[in-house]
């Protein structure tokens, strides 16, 4: 039986949604693993993915085994569903089988956000998800990513993740490669983030990341103890690392007018009416 026209009409706009809610892709590679947006329909499958092969294995976390302090690991995540919703992130794909194999959540953090004062207090109440994050501020702290690369804006790389079964295949590279081709097509100039094993350290610096800023582990810390041990012997400091990528140039920012609540000048209509004494 023919379709009618309403029919076909439906089906086209219904064939035309679905390619307008499809990820876009930013990288492909021959063993069948393509990088794509992390969408949505994804989130609870990344956060899967995190407790299961970052928490047990990033240096950091590892280091303080949060894995096996359930507030902590809840802190954890209720940021990392808070950083995905930007949409800025990205999703590693093993194509056959349709399954997420690692992530990189990333933000946009701009100047203007950064110079308010509350945009460096992280609030957190887990005592090691917050030693944490007091080594990750000290290590961005001393550097001003803006007024150093002169921009405005940045992508923020906050996790970068691969499945263990996928490891040592070069995909945190591919991931950061597609991250500057994402960066590039936002007219985003710069990306940046904090670098904690030395193996993803070498891999940026091969894709033109420069270090900016460093902590050993062994000199971080608190209260007269060392917080980060067992960190490996080849995993020796942290990285705050950036990339500024070239030929992306910001549009100019628009001067600001100044407009006072109270210097209004009298409209010919307002000359009748008595000023106040």
């Amino acid at each position: 039986m023919a379709k009618s026209e309403a029919e076909a009409e439906i089906e086209k706009i219904k064939i035309l949604e679905e390619r307008i809610r499809a990820p876009s892709i930013w990288g492909q590679l021959p063993c069948g693993i393509r990088f794509e947006d992390l969408q949505e329909t994804r989130y609870d499958e990344a956060i899967r993915l995190l407790e299961d092969n970052y928490l047990t294995e990033e240096v950091t976390y590892r280091s303080v085994n949060i894995v096996s302090d359930k507030e902590g690991s809840e802190e954890f995540v209720n940021n990392v569903r808070i950083w995905m919703k930007d949409k800025m992130s990205l999703a590693a794909v093993n194509e056959e089988l349709n399954e997420l194999i690692g992530v990189l959540i990333m933000r946009i953090q701009e100047k203007s956000s950064f110079s308010r004062t509350f945009s460096r207090v992280k609030l957190t109440y887990n005592i090691n998800y917050t030693n944490i994050m007091r080594f990750y501020n000290e290590i961005e702290k001393p550097v001003n990513l803006y007024q150093l690369l002169d921009i405005r804006k940045y992508l923020k790389v906050y996790v970068i993740a691969v499945k263990t079964d996928f490891r040592h295949r070069g995909l945190a590279k591919q991931m950061l490669k597609s991250a500057i081709s994402l960066s590039a097509s936002a007219n985003v100039p710069a990306i940046a983030g904090i670098f904690t094993a030395q193996r993803i350290q070498d891999k940026a610096e091969e894709l033109g990341f420069v270090k900016l800023n460093e902590i050993s582990y062994k000199n971080f810390v608190v209260n007269d103890k060392v917080i980060f041990t067992g960190t490996a012997v080849e995993n020796q400091a942290a990285a705050l690392m950036a990339y500024r990528i070239p030929n992306i140039q910001e549009t100019p920012e628009l001067p600001t007018q100044q407009i006072s609540r109270f210097n209004i000048t009298a409209s010919h209509d307002d000359k009748n009416i008595p000023e106040a004494k």
